[in-house]
This record gives C-alpha cells, structure tokens and sequence, in this order.
C-alpha cells in the first residue's frame, strides 16, 4: 500500500511532497482509464470490448483505493470509524472482493474522533495489516479478515486477523517494517501472533480523542 517515508515527518513540506505525488499517481491512473475507455468505445462490442471495459473499471477501484490513502486536506479532526470504512471498502473493491476475501471493520466503541494527521497514519497502518494479511495470512486465497477497533483506559486498539495460516517462524518483511515505523511515530506498539488457524496483528496507540 502507499506509506512512503515521508509520512512518517511531521513538517509541511513533506506532507506536501507525498500529496502532490499521490495525486501525480492519480492523474496517471485517469490518464489510463481515458485510454482504455477510448478503445473501447471504437470497438463494435464483441469480448476484446468487454475486457477492455472490465480493465478500465479495476483501474478506476485501484485509484479510489489510492485516493483513500491520501493526506486528508482536511486539517482539522476526522470521525476515525467513517475515516477507515472508507478506506476498508476501497481496499475492499479494488484487491480483495474479487480474490473471495471478506473484509469486516467493527468499531467496539463510541466513534474516536481524532486529529486528520493521526487519522491518516493509522489509516495507513490499517491498509498495510490488511495487505499483509491478504497476501501472507490468507496466501492469496479467500478467506476472512477482521479490524477491530476498540478504546480501554487511555489506549485506542485495532486488532487485524486473518483465518489463513502462517508460519510460526515467519521472518519479517518490509510489510512489518513499514508497520512499525508508522506505529512508532503514533507513539504506540505492535505485536504480531501467528498459529496454523491464522494470524493476528494487535496495535496499541496512546487515546489522543479531541
């Protein structure tokens, strides 16, 4: 997912640096879905018509998938339950529906509403558990993943788990790399739990709610 480096500074100008590439990315995918769609409407139907149709249309899941990542313009306080479900279901369409793989967010607590930059940083923790999870958990097959989000005591949890099965002795990634360092600039921690029945990913964050 999009978590470059950047991200993790908290001055202006790199915030600035990772939207405009962002929507540089953007641009480049509605470049693309012009093209495709161009074809094919010079195409007189047939199957070459619909395919290019069906590209055009993940295209455009792939972009609102991106889009969702971006630095909110918003810099004031975001409602973190709508600002997540957002990103859930665009992940959700653009590289998980398809693959069988269900995708549930459950909020078990009152809606935190919090800071646009805290915001987008757990955001961009939630859509790398899920990627990783996607893709090492669940092996690229179907399956179901769970983001539960709760608050106890001073400290917001987002609990990720997949019911695939992964190693016990899984070495880290740079999936878990990049986790880590966004957890850590949230001033929270990370653990990671792997078993035959699945795996789970629990994130602790200070409750900073406005």
């Amino acid at each position: 997912m999009f978590a470059p480096n950047a991200a993790a500074g908290s001055s202006l100008p790199g915030l600035t640096l990772v939207e405009e590439i962002g929507h540089r990315v953007i641009n480049e995918y509605a470049e693309a879905i012009g093209s495709l769609s161009i074809a094919a409407s010079a195409m007189q139907g047939g199957a070459a018509n619909a395919a290019l149709e069906r590209a055009a249309d993940r295209l455009r899941e792939h972009a609102d998938a991106h889009r969702a990542l971006l630095p909110p313009r918003s810099g004031g306080a975001l409602n973190l339950a709508d600002y997540l479900g957002g990103i859930c279901n665009a992940y959700s369409r653009a590289a998980l529906a398809q693959r069988g793989v269900n995708l549930h967010l459950r909020f078990v607590t009152v809606d935190p509403i919090l800071p646009a930059r805290r915001c987008w940083l757990i955001g961009l923790v939630v859509a790398e558990l899920v990627r990783n999870a996607a893709r090492h958990g669940l092996h690229g097959r179907g399956g179901e993943i769970r983001v539960h989000v709760g608050r106890e005591q001073g400290v917001l949890t987002c609990l990720v788990s997949d019911d695939g099965g992964a190693a016990a002795d899984a070495k880290p990634g740079r999936g878990q790399g990049v986790i880590r360092a966004l957890v850590a600039e949230l001033g929270g921690v990370v653990e990671w739990a792997f078993t035959g029945h699945g795996t789970t990913a629990l994130v602790q964050l200070p409750d900073f709610d406005q």
